[in-house]
């Protein structure tokens, strides 16, 4: 049976684990709440990840902005898949890129 966490543990719990980039299912689970119930706690706290900075979690790679632009135009009007916009750019290498 889990515990009710006091209001302090559970911010604490909320600031490291977005501190840690950890996925938000894993968080709430944690502390034993909804995604949604999360989200607005970690708002109200001032920790959410910025619409970039949730993109580079997704991806698990960081865009430079010199290759920004290109590594869009590749994504839109190529149709090619984030991971292979990385390999094209030279951001990632095929082997770093995990490749099934």
């Amino acid at each position: 049976m889990k515990m009710k966490l006091n209001s302090e543990a559970r911010r604490k719990i909320i600031l490291d684990g977005y501190g840690n980039n950890e996925p938000l299912k894993a968080i709430a689970e944690r502390i034993g709440c909804s995604l949604a119930s999360l989200k607005v706690t970690a708002s109200k706290l001032g920790c959410t990840r910025t619409p970039k900075e949730a993109a580079e979690f997704r991806r698990g790679f960081h865009v430079p902005e010199n290759k920004r632009q290109d590594y869009y135009q590749l994504m839109i009007a190529g149709q090619y898949k984030a991971r292979e916009c990385a390999v094209i750019l030279g951001i990632l290498t095929e082997e770093s890129s995990g490749n099934r």
